[in-house]
């Protein structure tokens, strides 16, 4: 079970500024949240931050203040520079769900990748509290045609698209204990 947060929506937050679009940018890729797995400890992790649709190399969609540069870049070619720059979405599951971070990673790609084929999206993977989570930035013009974002059935299909990888993944581990072993065993369990 996943809990998902339209964070402009429900804590009315707004991203009016190319300032306040950065910060949010090396929020989502501090290293300090992506890298290392203080709650259950012993984990050096590896890098979980990207970008979809990003005009540059994988080590260049890696960097927050390249991601930055690239929505601002997008929404200034359409004469966009302040207002609701981006939308922030958070996936985050529960202990039980035992997801880990690479797993956590393939999602984000995954709903990622949707968003990007019109959006540039970005996303992390925070591994900082007791629910590991994913955050996303949607930036709100398109990419391809300068459209901005409208999704009025965005949380639904969001609970759908994050749902069936969640199924999915359950019916994987029915079939692999291995791979179920090996998720007890980083939260600490059995």
């Amino acid at each position: 079970m996943s809990y998902i947060k339209l964070v402009n929506e429900e804590n009315n937050q707004r991203y009016d500024t190319e300032d306040s679009l950065s910060s949010l940018a090396a929020y989502i890729f501090n290293v300090c949240k992506t890298t290392y797995d203080d709650r259950r400890p012993g984990h050096m992790i590896g890098d979980y931050v990207g970008c979809s649709h990003f005009f540059g190399s994988e080590v260049q969609e890696k960097q927050a203040d390249l991601v930055a540069m690239q929505m601002i870049a997008n929404n200034r070619a359409y004469g966009k520079y302040e207002n609701n720059l981006v939308k922030h979405r958070i996936i985050s599951f529960r202990e039980l769900d035992y997801i880990l971070p690479s797993e956590a990673f393939q999602l984000a790609r995954y709903v990622a990748n949707a968003y990007g084929e019109k959006y540039i999206t970005a996303y992390g993977i925070h591994l900082d509290t007791n629910h590991i989570h994913i955050h996303l930035m949607v930036n709100t013009i398109s990419w391809r045609d300068g459209s901005r974002f409208r999704q009025s059935f965005e949380w639904k299909w969001l609970q759908s698209m994050v749902g069936s990888w969640l199924n999915r993944r359950d019916e994987f581990q029915l079939c692999n204990p291995c791979k179920v072993e090996k998720c007890m065993k980083y939260y600490g369990v059995g």
